[in-house]
C-alpha cells in the first residue's frame, strides 16, 4: 500500500481500508492502494495490476483527481469508478469507445497518448541553442493569455513549484531549466522528468529570459496541461460539498493568494462568477502557489443559474456583506451537507443581484476606522472557520 500520509484521526479509516484490502488480495493479488486525505479520509484509489484494473472510490471532485494521477501509465486496464465522475474520467482516460458504460471504461491515460510524440530521446536532457527552437517558441505563446487559455496549457517558475508539480504527478508537458542551475538541482529534475516521461530541456540564462516574461528569470520552468472547466462541468456529489465563489475579484494577485489559501484550507472546488479575472492569469498562477491545477476551478456564464442550481442542490450560500442583517462568523452555522462562502470585488464587495440570492448573510467583525478586509484575509478567515468546525 501506497501515499497513505494519514493523520491520527484517519486510524480508524486506515484500519478498515487495510481489512477489505486484505480480502480482495484473496481474489485479486498484487493490489495497491492510494489514499486521498484533506484533513479527513476523502477518497481511494484500488489498482490490481495483474488484472489491470482499477476502482475510484472519492467523496470529492478534488481528492478524485489528486487520487486519478496515479493511474497506471502505458497500460490498457479497465476503470470503474461512480458515474458522478464521468467527466473527470474523460479528461483523465481514453477509452476505447465513445461511450462510458455502466460507469467503467478501458484504455489509456491520455497524458501518455498525448505524449507519444514527446518521448523520442525524452530519457535524456536536450539542449535549446536559439530563439528559433520550436520548443522556446511555444513557451513564448504561454506569456499570453489568450494562448494559455486557448492551448489549455499554463507555465509553472521555480524549482519548489516545478518539483512539486512532478511529484504531484501533475499533467507536465516539458521542463526547462537554465544551465546555471546547479549540476546536482539538473539531475534531480532529470530524474523526475524521466519517472514522470516528459520531455526535460538546457538552456542559456539569456534564453531562458526570452522564454518567459517573469523577472527575475527563474532558473527553471516547465508547461502543464489543463482543461478550463465550466460551471455546466461543475461536480456536486452525494457527500459534504465546501465550495467558495468568488464574485468580481479584479485583482490577478490576490486572486492568486486566495486559491493558494483556499488549497490549504481543503476547499473542494472554486467558482468564478463571470465578472471574475481569469485564474491563468501569470499573476495568479504565481500567487497561487501550486494551487492551480491541484484544486478544481471553475467558471461561471450564468451567474443567476449557477446560484438557482446551488439552491436546487440545498446548499447554504453564505453571502458575505456588513448589510442584509448579516450575523458576525463567529456564529456560523455550517451544519449543513453542502455550503457556499461568497467573497466580494475588493472595493465593492458581493454585487446585489448575487446577495439577494444568498440564503444567509455574514459579517467579520472589525473596529472602528476599517470598512473591509483584502479578499484574501476576508475568505481566509470564512474557510478556516468551516476547518475548525469540522476538522
Amino acid at each position: 500500500m501506497e501515499n497513505y500520509h494519514l493523520s491520527d484521526n484517519s486510524n480508524v479509516y486506515k484500519a478498515e481500508i487495510e481489512k477489505a484490502i486484505r480480502l480482495l488480495e484473496e481474489k485479486e493479488p498484487g493490489l495497491i492502494c492510494y489514499v486521498s486525505e484533506i484533513y479527513i479520509l476523502q477518497g481511494a484509489l484500488v489498482i490490481a495490476h495483474e488484472n489491470s484494473k482499477c476502482l475510484l472510490v472519492s467523496w470529492t471532485e478534488r481528492a478524485a483527481r489528486e487520487l486519478l494521477r496515479h493511474l497506471p501509465a502505458h497500460r490498457q486496464f479497465l476503470c470503474y469508478f461512480d458515474e458522478i465522475y464521468r467527466g473527470v474520467i474523460n479528461e483523465y482516460l481514453h477509452g476505447t469507445s465513445d461511450e462510458i458504460q455502466m460507469y467503467q471504461t478501458e484504455g489509456m491515460r491520455i497524458g501518455d497518448i498525448q505524449k507519444r510524440g514527446l518521448q523520442t530521446g525524452s530519457s535524456k536532457e536536450k539542449i535549446i541553442y536559439s530563439k528559433k527552437d520550436e520548443t522556446a517558441a511555444e513557451f513564448r505563446q504561454y506569456n499570453t493569455l489568450k494562448e494559455r487559455i486557448n492551448s489549455g496549457t499554463y507555465i509553472i517558475e521555480g524549482m519548489l513549484l516545478v518539483e512539486r508539480a512532478l511529484k504531484d504527478g501533475l499533467p507536465v508537458e516539458k521542463v526547462v531549466y537554465s544551465d546555471s542551475m546547479d549540476e546536482g538541482s539538473r539531475n534531480h529534475i532529470a530524474q523526475l522528468c524521466q519517472k514522470n516521461e516528459c520531455a526535460y530541456y538546457r538552456a542559456s540564462s539569456g534564453l531562458m529570459a526570452a522564454m518567459t516574461a517573469a523577472h527575475p528569470t527563474p532558473e527553471i520552468i516547465c508547461s502543464v496541461r489543463i482543461k478550463v472547466l465550466n460551471q455546466k462541468d461543475l461536480i456536486i456529489t452525494g457527500g459534504r460539498n465546501f465550495f467558495l465563489v468568488l464574485d468580481g475579484i479584479s485583482n490577478p494577485d490576490n486572486l492568486g493568494m486566495v486559491l493558494r489559501t483556499a488549497d490549504a484550507a481543503g476547499v473542494h472546488a472554486v467558482i468564478l462568477l463571470s465578472n471574475s479575472t481569469h485564474f491563468l492569469n501569470k499573476n495568479a498562477i504565481r500567487g497561487a502557489r501550486g494551487a492551480v491545477g491541484r484544486i478544481p476551478i471553475y467558471f461561471s456564464s450564468d451567474d443567476d443559474e449557477l446560484m438557482a442550481k446551488l439552491k436546487r442542490k440545498e446548499f447554504k450560500i453564505f453571502g458575505t456583506s456588513a448589510k442584509f442583517n448579516s450575523n458576525s462568523f463567529y456564529h456560523l452555522d455550517y451544519d449543513n451537507h453542502n455550503n457556499a462562502i461568497v467573497i466580494g470585488n475588493e472595493s465593492s464587495g458581493v454585487r446585489r443581484e448575487i446577495l439577494e440570492q444568498c440564503t444567509d448573510y455574514v459579517k467579520i467583525p472589525m473596529a472602528e476606522g476599517q470598512s473591509s478586509l483584502n479578499i484574501a484575509v476576508a475568505s481566509a478567515l470564512m474557510m478556516y472557520e468551516y476547518v475548525r468546525m469540522f476538522y
